[in-house]
């Protein structure tokens, strides 16, 4: 039985009348029969299935073969023919014995047996020994630079992989270490889309384990900064489009008429933005950074009017790789070798692009001379080649695309990078201590993939052709897209992005300096910057008013909905309009719980269609999803892997082999809530409890500021924290009239969150009891991680872990019941909370190896590090340009207010539009005067 895909399938004991009162009335979505895909993330070219982990299985797994092994195996040749056979005894004989090669001299005996010795170590190294190499998750194959694999031989690991935190960087284009020979676009050959199943869950940055005990269990960092390792580094991602583009403007009026929709122009024009967004972030985070990501809007390569794109340059290395890449029809190929070689088309036109493409006047006159450039002279072969696979991006016209990897020998810091020990020149000494950051770019084809479904029980698994066939079509209706949001829900499917990144509109700006602590750091997660207005709130709805809502409220209910059919159903605060914190594992749960939802809203080319039930805010549902994710991590932590598997652990106290069946809350659990809530026996008659919170130091600067020197990692310098997830669940915002007091006290009624389990003392499982404090009752959930974080006294969570000495085996069966990948720590991904299955035995199966001994406590404790956040505040601006007077006006504020950090500043230019932008221009200028590597002069 294949487990690539494991079954969580489940339907709740709860009744359908405990659950009243947090439901909405809007329909609940089907449950599914198949569990979705949660192994590591993307496999692409460079990260197939070619990389075991060999070295850290215990012994009763069921290992890889070793390289001796394959070698035996492949030395099992088949016979040789009748009549060849004779000359076996000889080489028998000679290979027992090379010398007895007849020849009269003793050292040319000795010569031929070393050649011939040495000839056939060569041929095994080079044929044969490659086969059985047996490598780490993180190494591939030998490829060349068109992503073709050199060994003819694919291994099929026998034993799981346990992928690391490392995403594969996005193997190299052809041709894409030359310069655009036009300034507004650029050519390139879109990368092969993941293997499948994807996306598949990777690991986030763990502490090691004895960091991560003292941080969770008592709030304190005991590990020195060698320890700890390096400060994180940050991705930046932007999403761009020319909306002044004539090419462009033609696909969207296009797509317009066919949907009979109409949007605002406005909302595309180009200003410039993207290149002083940029210079600020480079000003602002300097040596934090390590690569942007630019994803802009692309279209099919068309071969009549865009040869004249490809560099002169790249023609040579081009035509090499449409001869490895790409074949012709037959009788084409047939006609090539009838001419010896590719046929030539000697033709030589002029480039079909226009001076009309400078619309807006946002590029110089002389960029506008580069688009009647000739085209080169290029084979039938590449010409296919280009029409069926290339595609064109928008480019900004100051970009210089040969400069923007360290790699390329006409970056400026090049040498420093191929040997970082070489003198640094004076000029390039601020960029060099500064780690200058790479640029890559993506088209939206590059990121619109769709998540691979989970095979139907009993079924094979859906082919890779099969999956292929299917996102064609739905590109078909997504492709090309003009709605953010629905572009945005497809970052996380982005080459080479790292776990941590910050997305950033070409409007957003930072205007002071801040540390990567201000965004994220592993000791308090994510940094949220939510809006505290109580009417601010996103209601859980489903309001057919608002699918078609050109503006982000429609996304934001949307998403709403969706996760109070996963999580409870509550108001949930709106975040500011700020760049945001993401994590690509946390993007990934996401489009596998909530899969067809952001599918469909992923099709909405305008926001203005009615396509679904409207378009999901990602970006806000990704934020909201990791303080749910928290919160139910900590209850299933202390419900089902504490109390639910007391019977597997001996007591820490007595040492005694506690009784009760695994899984289940009995006796052994009644005690664990006495003793929680400080009852004795003789309180039988206790009904309600009313908890106070306890004092807590999570959040004391000089700690913080202590724990961040420690660590080497630099402190928030513009940022200030108002609640951290090691305190609990993050508090509803209160109403203007509601005291601040409310927020520190609950009643905990035994009976109606506890139900018989505690009024007729019977047994319940602890997935049902879990289920139960959870979602069915959130209040009582939400009062119960309240006291544990009390009982934990002032610092860590030492109240919520299972003892040192609790552990489970996974019960899989590594004979019978193969497993591919073993995904992070991480608990079920369906869509709604009623059809999960929470037990120890199902969240573990695919978590862990089979008939791995877990540690309780350690894994829980890297559940949690996969969802830590922080509630953060900084001084943050958002405009909207209205008119010349309007921008000035706000520009003076912002100037004489040091304290503002960061800026949105969108156009929404009503009058003046050419005065208001040359303003604009004018002043962001001032602000952030010094180029980027990467811009033409």
């Amino acid at each position: 039985m294949n487990r690539s895909y494991l079954s969580s399938s489940y339907l709740s004991k709860i009744t359908e009348e405990e659950a009243v009162g947090f439901r909405d009335s809007a329909r609940t979505p089907p449950m599914h029969g198949g569990r979705p895909p949660s192994p590591s993330a993307t496999r692409g070219l460079f990260d197939q299935e070619y990389s075991p982990v060999t070295t850290t299985f215990p012994s009763r797994v069921h290992r890889m073969r070793t390289v001796s092994g394959n070698r035996e195996q492949l030395s099992r040749m088949t016979p040789a023919p009748a009549s060849r056979r004779p000359i076996l005894p000889a080489l028998r004989r000679w290979a027992l014995n090379p010398l007895l090669i007849t020849t009269g001299r003793y050292h040319l005996r000795s010569l031929s047996t070393l050649l011939i010795w040495l000839l056939t170590l060569w041929t095994l190294v080079n044929y044969l020994l490659p086969a059985g190499r047996i490598m780490t998750e993180t190494q591939s194959p030998s490829k060349n630079a068109f992503g073709w694999i050199a060994s003819p031989w694919k291994i099929k690991p026998k034993a799981p992989i346990i992928p690391t935190p490392y995403y594969p960087e996005p193997p190299a284009r052809p041709g894409d270490t030359f310069n655009s020979p036009n300034r507004l676009y650029r050519a390139f050959r879109p990368v092969d889309g993941p293997d499948l199943p994807f996306p598949r869950l990777r690991p986030n940055r763990f502490l090691p384990s004895k960091c991560l005990e003292s941080w969770f269990a008592d709030g304190e960092i005991l590990c020195g900064r060698h320890q700890l390792g390096p400060e994180e580094m940050l991705d930046i991602t932007w999403l761009w489009v020319n909306g002044s583009d004539a090419r462009w403007q033609k696909d969207m009026q296009r797509v317009r008429r066919e949907k009979g929709i109409y949007s605002p122009d406005h909302h595309f024009r180009e200003n410039n933005e993207l290149l002083y967004s940029m210079r600020s972030v480079l000003q602002n985070l300097p040596g934090r950074l390590r690569t942007f990501h630019l994803i802009t809007a692309d279209t099919a390569f068309d071969v009549d009017k865009d040869l004249g794109l490809l560099p002169h340059q790249a023609i040579k290395e081009l035509e090499q790789a449409a001869k490895e890449e790409f074949q012709l029809s037959p009788s084409e190929e047939r006609r090539l070798a009838d001419q010896g070689t590719d046929s030539i088309n000697k033709r030589t036109v002029r480039s079909a692009f226009s001076l009309d493409a400078r619309a807006g006047g946002q590029i110089p006159d002389s960029a506008g001379r580069e688009l009647a450039q000739s085209d080169p002279i290029v084979s039938d072969r590449l010409k296919a080649w280009l029409n069926s696979t290339w595609r064109v991006a928008q480019a900004p016209h100051w970009l210089s695309y040969d400069m923007i990897d360290l790699s390329s020998p006409k970056h400026p810091l090049h040498s420093l990078y191929i040997n970082p020990t070489t003198a640094k020149p004076a000029e390039a000494a601020h960029l060099y201590f500064n780690s200058h950051p790479s640029l890559k770019y993506a088209g939206h084809s590059e990121i619109f993939h769709l998540p691979s479904r989970p095979p139907v029980p009993g079924a094979s698994p859906t082919s890779l052709q099969d999956h292929k066939r299917e996102e064609d079509t739905w590109r078909q209706d997504a492709l090309p897209n003009f709605n953010s949001m629905a572009i945005e829900s497809r970052i996380g499917f982005l080459w080479g992005l790292g776990d941590v990144s910050l997305s950033f509109n070409d409007d957003f700006f930072i205007l002071k300096p801040h540390a990567v602590s201000d965004f994220y750091s592993p000791l308090y997660g994510a940094v949220i910057r939510f809006d505290q207005g109580y009417y601010q709130q996103v209601k859980p709805l489903l309001d057919k008013a608002w699918i078609n809502d050109a503006g982000e409220v429609g996304g934001l209910y949307h998403a709403n909905w969706l996760l109070s059919q996963r999580f409870p159903r509550r108001l949930r605060p709106y975040f500011a309009h700020v760049p945001k914190v993401i994590t690509r594992g946390l993007h990934h749960e996401a489009t596998i719980m909530f899969a067809d939802a952001i599918n469909a809203a992923a099709q909405r080319q305008f926001r203005e269609l009615s396509i679904g039930e409207g378009s999901v805010q990602m970006q806000w549902l990704i934020s909201s999803m990791r303080v749910e994710r928290w919160r139910e991590a900590l209850l299933w932590t202390w419900i089902v892997a504490k109390v639910g598997s007391a019977p597997q652990w001996q007591h820490e106290e007595t040492g005694e082999r506690l009784d009760g069946h695994v899984g289940s809350w009995g006796d052994e659990a009644r005690r664990e809530v006495r003793d929680l809530f400080g009852m004795s026996d003789q309180d039988d008659d206790v009904i309600k409890i009313e908890v106070h919170r306890g004092e807590r130091w999570t959040l004391e600067e000089d700690r913080m500021k202590a724990h961040f020197q420690g660590a080497g990692w630099e402190a928030p310098k513009a940022t200030e924290f108002l609640f951290s997830s090691m305190d609990g669940h993050m508090p509803p915002i209160l109403k203007p009239s509601q005291s601040t007091a409310t927020n520190d006290q609950c009643t905990f009624d035994l009976e109606r969150c506890l139900g018989p389990f505690w009024s007729r003392q019977e047994t319940v499982s602890a997935d049902d009891m879990f289920k139960r404090l959870a979602f069915a009752n959130p209040s009582c959930g939400d009062c119960l991680i309240m006291t544990l974080v009390t009982a934990s006294g002032p610092l860590g969570l030492s109240a919520v872990f299972p003892p040192r000495e609790a552990t489970f085996r996974n019960h899989v069966d590594a004979e019978n019941d193969h497993i591919d990948y073993v995904s992070p720590p991480h608990l079920p991904l369906t869509s709604t909370w009623q059809e999960a299955d929470f037990s120890l035995d199902n969240v573990l199966r695919e978590t862990s190896l089979p008939q791995e001994e877990v540690n309780l406590r350690e894994w829980s404790m890297k559940l949690l590090s996969r969802y830590l956040y922080v509630s953060g505040k900084s001084n943050s601006h958002f405009h909207m340009a209205k008119s010349p007077r309007h921008v000035q006006t706000v520009f003076h504020m912002i100037d004489s207010n040091k304290d503002v950090a960061l800026l949105g500043f969108n156009d929404d230019i009503e009058e003046g539009y050419e005065e208001t932008r040359a303003l604009m221009l004018n002043w962001f200028q001032s602000r952030w005067p010094r180029k980027m590597i990467w811009e033409r002069d």
